[in-house]
């Protein structure tokens, strides 16, 4: 491992003002390919307004001084932290340089080899020179790396989902790395004001929001980089792309994800996106129960659930439920967003116990909406509904969810008064057909 530090050389090259043609030369001496390499990935920035601010206020000795001791302190330990990754000593290069705002952290190939480039000026500009983020920043440079040498770094990304994937993959096992060298599985060096206690409060929302956009082809930008924000938060991306790999890991080794193609990748990602969390924590409170979302493969498990339900059937639709009836129960989910609407069975042995669907953040951001609400008859009156609810409602609120909301007959007299029961007060009366149409809420208490 070659470990170069050029702040010396900066402040000596640099001390009457930066000038490009001065860079080029500065920049040459380190290697001839770095002045193209950085001009070219640079060009889409205007020099004057997005560059040249940046160069001199970095171009201050203090501030160099400062982030070349810090950088010199993570390099005096750093081969204590790559033992616990890799098993010999990396054969890379460490460059701490001045760049034209390539990026604080940059892995690369300069002169064939594997090189992590440490711009100084981003460095500065981000505050990213005290030792903590130094290390921090080195290490998730050297993951990258890591990456590279053990697996599939690069993607091809000639579609914005693609690109996308790839993104969120990279950077999620940089940072798994990150948190591996440093022995510290929390640490994100973007972690101020909250930072990191908003993006777990939020994490369903974040994930469903990133898998909308690839269903979509939308840009993942706003997720990743400084100058972008998601919510109005930054860098969102490194933490969902954790806490992505951290999932995967739960079924294969870190090198075994590290070698995944785009197909296993895209289809884990939709999958991790849709898990669905109420599933957990349903789980944990009915032990006794098999709980699993219901899709058409698995329907047929579920009907008779519908079936037994011929009142509710009869008041609703004016005749007992079909096999079509259930199958467009599973396929209104088609009408949200990925992840949105689900559906839950709960089982005990061979027999189907319940069927729950709910939409997240319908009609509102803050509301969970109640789709529809089944028991078999031979377990209805036993309070299970009820302990069912109950437990959505825990963890709907501690979700950031500030009501609940659902839509029942007025002539549904086992269904009213049970929402009622359970707190749910009409909001608005709608006539329908002979009869009133209740939406009613449950709000959460401050």
């Amino acid at each position: 491992m070659k470990i170069i530090n050029t702040c010396d050389k900066i402040k000596s090259v640099f001390s009457g003002g930066f000038t490009i043609d001065l860079w080029r030369k500065y920049a040459g001496e380190i290697s001839k390919e770095l002045p193209s390499k950085c001009e070219n990935d640079a060009k889409s920035y205007d020099f004057n307004k997005d560059v040249l601010p940046v160069l001199e206020v970095a171009l201050n000795e203090d501030k160099i001084d400062f982030v070349s001791r810090n950088f010199q302190s993570v390099i005096d330990t750093l081969n204590e932290n790559l033992s616990k990754l890799f098993d010999t000593e990396p054969d890379i290069n460490i460059v701490l340089y001045l760049g034209l705002c390539n990026g604080a952290g940059w892995a690369t190939t300069l002169d064939g080899k594997n090189t992590v480039l440490l711009g100084l000026e981003k460095i500065i500009e981000l505050s990213w020179g005290d030792e903590t983020n130094m290390r921090a920043l080195i290490l998730h440079e050297i993951g990258h790396l890591w990456h590279k040498l053990n697996g599939n770094l690069h993607i091809p990304e000639y579609t914005k989902r693609r690109k996308g994937i790839a993104q969120l993959y990279c950077e999620g096992v940089a940072m798994v790395c990150e948190h591996i060298l440093c022995g510290d599985n929390e640490f994100y060096h973007q972690d101020k004001d909250g930072w990191l206690d908003w993006c777990y409060k939020n994490e369903n929302q974040i994930k469903r929001e990133y898998l909308r956009r690839l269903d979509n082809k939308e840009s993942v930008q706003d997720f990743f980089g400084d100058w972008c924000s998601y919510n109005g938060h930054s860098d969102v991306g490194y933490f969902l792309g954790c806490r992505f790999v951290e999932e995967l890991m739960q079924t294969y080794s870190l090198k075994e994800i590290a070698n995944m193609k785009y197909k296993t990748l895209n289809k884990e990602y939709i999958k991790f996106a849709e898990n669905i969390f109420l599933c957990n924590n349903l789980q944990n409170s009915f032990p006794e129960f098999i709980i699993e979302q219901v899709t058409l493969e698995n329907l047929s498990k579920y009907e008779n659930i519908f079936y037994s339900n011929e009142d509710y059937y009869m008041i609703t639709d004016g005749h007992p439920a079909t096999k079509q009836d259930c199958v467009d129960t599973i396929e209104y989910s088609k009408n949200y967003p990925s992840g949105m609407c689900y559906c839950l069975g709960f089982s005990k042995g061979q027999q189907s116990v319940a069927f729950l669907s709910l939409l997240e953040g319908y009609p509102e951001s803050s509301t969970l909406y109640v789709g529809l609400f089944l028991i078999d008859r031979r377990f209805q009156k036993n309070s299970f509904g009820t302990k069912i609810m109950n437990t959505v409602f825990e963890y709907a609120f501690s979700e950031g969810y500030t009501s609940i909301k659902l839509s029942v007959q007025d002539n549904n007299v086992s269904g009213y008064p049970f929402w009622k029961k359970l707190g749910f007060k009409a909001v608005k009366r709608t006539k329908s057909d002979g009869f009133n149409n209740i939406s009613m809420e449950l709000k959460r208490d401050n």
